[in-house]
C-alpha cells in the first residue's frame, strides 16, 4: 500500500491514505486505464526499492550519500517526487537528478531534523512538485528548486533553530544523527575528513551523561537541559573518550587538545571553562557554520 500510494502520488495530485483505493476505484474505470496503472507500477518498482537501498548499483557516490541521509533522517516525504524526477531525468539529465537528490536531502536537514517543522504541509508540496514535474511543468532544476523553497528554512529561522537544539543521543537514530552532523562540519568547515562509520571514533559529551562531582558547579536541572545540546558534544578518538569518562572539564582539556579532530581541538582554544554560557556560544558558531554547509542557493539553481 505504501509503494501504490508513493506512485500514484508521483503521478497525480495528493491523496491520502485513507483515500487512496477510493480514488483509484473512481479513476481507473476500464481495462486500458488498469493495464496502464500495472505498467506503471512495474516499470516504478524498481526505482521506488532502490530509493529506499543506498546500496543499489544504480546510484553514484553522490546520490548514495543523499539517500543515506534520508533514510538517517527517517524522511519519507520525498519519495513520490523523487519518483517523478527519477523517470523524467535520471537517463536525460542524471546531474539533474543528482543535484535534486542533494537539494532534498539539505531540506530534510533543515527542516524535519533541525527546525522540526509540520510534515503534511511538506508532504504537500513534495506531491505538488511531482505532479507538475509528471505534466511537464517544471523541466529545470532551477524550476524544481524554487517550487522546493517553500519548504526551505531561511537562514535565520535555521540558525536560530539550530542554536538551540538538543538531541537525545540515548536513542539510537539521535545518535547517529549528531555524529554525522559534527562530522560534516569537521570535513567541510575544517577540511579535514575522517570516516564516519569507524569504531575508533566516538561521541563526546563534554558535559558528561553521567556528570560526577567535578561538575556540580552546574546545577542538577541545569544539566539536563545541557547535556544533549549540539554544543556539547564533539567528535573524540575511542580510547581517549573512555579514558576521561565523566571527568571534570580541567582534566579533559589536554585530551581535547590532543586530539585529531580541529573542531575538538578549538573548543580548548576557545573556553577556558565549561558551562551553559560557553555551550551556547559554542552551539551558535556552529549553526553558523551549519548554515553554510546545508544550503541551497537558489539564484544560481543549486544544492
Amino acid at each position: 500500500p505504501e509503494f501504490l500510494r508513493v506512485f500514484w502520488n508521483s503521478r497525480y495530485r495528493l491523496v491520502r491514505k485513507s483515500d487512496l483505493f477510493k480514488t483509484i476505484k473512481r479513476r481507473i474505470i476500464n481495462r486500458e486505464q488498469a493495464f496502464d496503472l500495472i505498467r506503471g507500477l512495474d516499470r516504478s518498482a524498481e526505482v521506488y526499492a532502490a530509493l529506499r537501498d543506498p546500496a543499489d548499483k544504480r546510484w553514484e557516490s553522490r546520490e548514495r550519500q543523499a539517500l543515506q541521509q534520508l533514510l538517517m533522517f527517517n524522511v519519507r516525504q520525498p519519495l513520490a517526487m523523487l519518483l517523478a524526477c527519477h523517470q523524467r531525468f535520471a537517463d536525460a539529465e542524471p546531474a539533474v537528478f543528482t543535484q535534486i537528490l542533494r537539494a532534498v536531502s539539505v531540506i530534510s536537514f533543515r527542516y524535519n531534523v533541525i527546525c522540526n517543522l509540520q510534515t503534511h504541509d511538506q508532504e504537500r508540496i513534495y506531491s505538488e512538485v511531482a505532479w507538475r514535474v509528471s505534466q511537464q511543468e517544471l523541466n529545470t532544476l532551477r524550476d524544481i528548486l524554487a517550487a522546493l523553497a517553500e519548504i526551505y528554512p531561511d537562514d535565520k529561522s535555521f540558525q536560530a533553530a539550530f542554536s538551540e537544539k538538543e538531541l537525545r543521543t540515548t536513542h539510537s537514530r539521535n545518535r547517529k544523527v549528531v555524529r554525522y552532523i559534527l562530522f560534516e562540519i569537521e570535513s567541510r568547515h575544517y577540511q579535514h575528513e575522517l570516516e564516519f562509520d569507524s569504531p575508533l571514533y566516538n561521541l563526546e559529551h563534554i558535559l558528561p551523561e553521567h556528570p560526577s562531582a567535578d561538575w556540580n558547579g552546574i546545577d542538577e536541572a541545569r544539566q539536563e537541559r545541557l547535556i544533549y545540546r549540539l554544543g556539547n558534544m564533539t567528535p573524540l578518538e575511542a580510547n581517549p573518550n573512555r579514558d576521561i569518562g565523566n571527568l571534570g572539564y580541567a582534566d579533559k582539556r589536554p585530551v581535547y587538545a590532543a586530539s585529531d579532530f580541529q573542531m575538538t581541538r578549538k573548543i580548548v582554544e576557545h573556553y577556558t571553562e565549561w558551562n551553559e554560557a560557553s555551550i551556547d556560544s559554542r552551539q551558535r558558531q556552529m549553526a553558523k557554520v551549519a548554515n553554510q554547509i546545508w544550503r541551497i542557493d537558489f539564484n544560481q539553481g543549486k544544492a
